[in-house]
């Protein structure tokens, strides 16, 4: 069954969905909630089952280890890569965290 906009259901940080006459937990958007909530459920709606979601849950993933599995980048860290020039895809996060840390290490040294 794939996820609909209509039942998912967001207060106090945390993000559900109404399922099998349920509430189920989805994630907590801990940091820039508001700005979270909107492309979260988009790239739900368009990239898993509720099947899916919920079974690798169950499994022990974590919601962003899920997420991110299919290329979801969360709204903050999609302003950093454009910022810094590099592509909006976890390759250049990947890139990202690396030049930063190398950065890090340098300026340490000195």
């Amino acid at each position: 069954m794939n996820f609909s906009k209509e039942n998912f259901s967001y207060g106090g940080g945390y993000l559900s969905y109404f399922v099998n006459g349920e509430y189920k937990f989805i994630a907590r958007l801990k940091y820039a909630q508001t700005s979270s909530k909107g492309p979260w459920i988009t790239f739900m709606v368009k990239n898993f089952t509720v099947e899916e979601y919920f079974s690798r849950m169950e499994n022990g993933e974590g919601p962003l280890t899920i997420m991110e599995s299919k290329g979801f980048i969360l709204s903050h860290i999609k302003k950093w890569l454009r910022d810094g020039g590099y592509p909006v895809t976890q390759e250049g996060y990947k890139q990202f965290m690396a030049d930063d840390a190398r950065k890090f290490k340098a300026r340490c040294a000195a």
